[in-house]
């Protein structure tokens, strides 16, 4: 299990790049792609993270605080994505 969980953390490190190199790209160019694919690595950066917060909470209570946050966060990302397709860019 811990092996995974080390491949959560890791993946979610790697979304971090990603993320800032789309979302520079989607500023500069305008282009919508890059906008909803950096929003796309954010949010599966997020949900990748949740577990790894979850099986450390086991341990540590107060940091349960922190996953009811990040499901917060992912949920709120995820309606934020899905409304982005209704809107014009």
């Amino acid at each position: 299990m811990s092996r995974v969980i080390l491949g959560l953390f890791v993946y979610c490190l790697v979304t971090i790049p990603a993320f800032l190199g789309l979302a520079l790209v989607a500023q500069l160019a305008r282009v919508t792609w890059a906008k909803r694919a950096s929003e796309a690595v954010l949010i599966t950066g997020v949900a990748a993270l949740i577990p790894v917060v979850l099986d450390r909470a086991l341990e540590k209570p107060v940091l349960w605080a922190g996953v009811v946050l990040l499901v917060v966060l992912l949920v709120v990302g995820v309606v934020m994505h899905v409304k982005s397709y209704t809107r014009p860019s």
